[in-house]
């Protein structure tokens, strides 16, 4: 089965990387496991042609899906093989950060395991999802593991239009899980994220290779080039109380952080006069990844790295009272070729490519 993990102990992925989104689908190649990108194309959609979630019903106009694919997969094709890591939205699946105190060594006994604790947290049937999971550490006799899920129904819609475009699926992941490999494990500091899309935003933090925290949260109603232009123009609407953030997630227990921010963010938007405004919503997403980082390394962060739709031209403004800088996630030196497409587009594929 695809393994929706950054790292896979069964296979190499393949030379070959293509990531569905909302707003286009955008595919690279490879020459070796060093995953810089050697070729590169896109192709947009027809809004409304992917409408992410966790139903079926992701792929609404299979046509324009398939024939953005059949675009773009043939012109990075290496050599004859057909083989490629599909990458999906954030929004499809979703991934935890559990704790444990001891899981079984092999998959078919620790899964399980894992099915009987997910059925507690997923809004969907466990046993009818495909599961993956990965150690990310172990601090005194607790294991945290990484769990990503996906109901099988959206993950087949997903593969289908691969497959019917005439390649096969051999590795599935989502878009900041991709992200994250493509981050340098050697970093001395941590990193936190931010991957945009048209309609939702995931913070994620990374030390070393570690997943420290993975929130995604979906956008009431406007675009984040909308709320990028908003928020600049705004900065006295946007103070962020990142103390109130720090306070919640230290009063948290177990597999509670996903819970309280959720419950963080309610609170908040209940004291807006708009409470749709996706700026707001954003930034909000940003003070709450900020203060989790702070509380977990002790010490505050310095920058984000921006990918997805959301640059760091657009978050700049953003972050204008908070000191923070923003730089791109994918740089220069990830590339072999030029290409007008924004790099944070990019940055999925090249995790996807680096083995």
């Amino acid at each position: 089965m695809a393994s929706l993990l950054p790292k896979s102990t069964i296979q190499v992925r393949p030379r070959i990387a293509v990531e569905v989104r909302q707003e286009g689908v955008y595919a690279a190649s490879a020459g070796d496991a060093a995953g810089l990108l050697a070729q590169i194309a896109s192709a947009p959609l027809p809004s409304g042609a992917v409408v992410p979630s966790l139903r079926v019903g992701n792929i609404v106009d299979r046509i324009a899906v398939i024939a953005a694919l059949k675009r773009v997969l043939p012109a990075v094709q290496v050599g004859k093989g057909r083989d490629v890591t599909l990458i999906v939205p954030d929004t499809a699946v979703r991934v935890l950060l559990l704790d444990f105190d001891e899981i079984p060594s092999k998959a078919e006994d620790a899964l399980p395991v894992l099915r009987f604790r997910l059925a507690k947290l997923l809004p969907f049937n466990p046993e009818l999802a495909q599961v993956s999971y990965q150690v990310m550490s172990r601090h005194a006799m607790v294991l945290q593991v990484l769990v990503v899920a996906i109901p099988n129904e959206v993950l087949a819609e997903y593969e289908s239009v691969v497959r019917e475009a005439g390649f096969e699926p051999g590795a599935v992941l989502s878009s900041t899980i991709a992200i994250a490999a493509a981050i340098d494990e050697a970093g001395t500091s941590a990193a936190l994220v931010v991957n945009g899309s048209e309609f939702a935003v995931t913070t994620a933090i990374l030390r070393r290779g570690e997943l420290l925290l993975h929130r995604t949260l979906e956008l009431k109603s406007q675009t984040l080039a909308e709320a990028a232009a908003l928020v600049a123009q705004e900065p006295a609407n946007v103070a962020m109380n990142a103390e109130i953030a720090r306070a919640s997630f230290l009063a948290t227990g177990e597999d509670s952080e996903v819970a309280v921010a959720e419950m963080l963010q309610e609170s908040v938007l209940r004291d807006l006069d708009d409470p749709d405004r996706a700026e707001l919503e954003l930034l909000q997403s940003i003070s709450v990844a900020a203060a989790y980082f702070e509380d977990s390394l002790a010490v505050a962060p310095e920058e984000i790295l921006t990918a997805g739709t959301l640059s760091p031209e657009a978050l700049g403004p953003m972050l204008a009272e908070t000191g923070l800088r923003a730089r791109d996630v994918l740089q220069s030196t990830d590339l072999l070729t030029t290409t007008s497409i924004p790099r944070g587009l990019l940055a999925g594929l090249r995790g996807a490519l680096k083995s």
